[in-house]
């Protein structure tokens, strides 16, 4: 289990690692890099860190896994975030590799760009799977540094975002077509079930037994809001794994 991240100044425990993050007294965003870079180091570092992952949900009940995806994004959003985000932007990695710091550097870079309303700077993790950006987000063996999962985080999110406005979109030809929703509840729970564990974990424990029931008896529910009865089950995702705050809404 994870302890939940101090507010106080106290610096980020480091791990022995060599691909560890430690932070230092002096440091700045730098320019990110091109993607070249970047794929290497990455590449070293997500095998292990998604075997992490895998090895620790698989021995926890849904319970503890809904604590570890909880304690994660306390960590890199919301206020404990914000209460320590110069110490983060300061982290680096324990690593002499120059394509390796330029990933951290890279994933601070964006943030600070995003943070300002800039939307020109790459996230340097865009481009990875669900599981991968969820492994990362969720790795607090300090393999990556806070900004670093951060970012990938944010990168999860504009994947969801996509698939939502896709889902929506399909939803209304739906319901103009047919006056059912059957398809888009059917698309949601597929969506749901491709989650990775942590991010399953996060939704109600009886999302699925919800959806189900929508399914069966579509399309015998009568909904007196004909715009509300589209857009119910994008809210009820909202509940979910959605840590972004610059994400815009459907």
């Amino acid at each position: 289990m994870l302890n939940a991240i101090s507010s106080s100044s106290s610096p980020v425990a480091t791990s022995p690692r060599s691909d560890a993050a430690k932070p230092v007294t002096t440091g700045s965003a730098a320019i990110p890099g091109s993607v070249e870079t970047q794929i290497s180091p990455l590449a070293r570092l997500l095998a292990d860190s998604t075997q992490l992952m895998e090895t620790r949900v698989s021995s926890m009940p849904p319970s503890e896994q809904r604590s570890l995806a909880d304690q994660a994004m306390n960590q890199i959003s919301g206020p404990s975030y914000h209460a320590r985000q110069n110490e983060y932007d300061r982290q680096t990695p324990q690593s002499d590799d120059p394509a390796r710091l330029q990933l951290a550097a890279s994933a601070t870079a964006f943030l600070h760009a995003r943070q300002s309303g800039k939307e020109n700077v790459p996230n340097p993790f865009s481009g990875l799977s669900r599981e991968q950006l969820t492994a990362i987000v969720n790795d607090d063996s300090g393999r990556f540094t806070v900004n670093e999962r951060r970012a990938a985080d944010y990168a999860a999110s504009d994947l969801e975002q996509a698939w939502r406005r896709q889902a929506v979109q399909a939803a209304r030809a739906e319901y103009e077509s047919s006056g059912t929703r059957r398809g888009f509840f059917e698309e949601v729970l597929r969506h749901y079930q491709n989650l990775p564990v942590l991010e399953q974990a996060r939704y109600p424990s009886d999302y699925v037994e919800q959806l189900k029931n929508r399914i069966r008896l579509e399309p015998e529910i009568v909904d007196h809001d004909r715009e509300d009865a589209i857009w119910l089950p994008i809210r009820q995702l909202d509940k979910g794994p959605i840590s972004n705050p610059q994400a815009k809404p459907i």
